[in-house]
């Protein structure tokens, strides 16, 4: 299934390969929440995973599911 941007809920995502050459994904705002693959898309599609897993927990935790910086001045208007 191809990725979108609605995949990450709004958070800017960096991309790049390490020196193993693996390509790395995070989000900017939470570098803690990363993957890896062999292919950009692979990474990306890793951490789609990883989001999920992470929203998940804050749900199961009862807290609310961070938000981007960009959408949260949206929902402050």
């Amino acid at each position: 299934m191809p990725l979108s941007k609605d995949d990450f809920n709004g958070f800017t995502i960096n991309l790049y390969v390490d020196e193993q050459g693996d390509w790395l994904a995070h989000f900017q705002e939470m570098p803690n929440i990363s993957a890896f693959g062999d292919t950009p898309q692979q990474a990306l599609e890793e951490l789609k995973l990883a989001w999920e897993l992470v929203k998940e927990d804050y749900q199961e935790k009862g807290k609310d599911i961070p938000v981007a910086p960009a959408r949260n001045k949206l929902f402050s208007l």
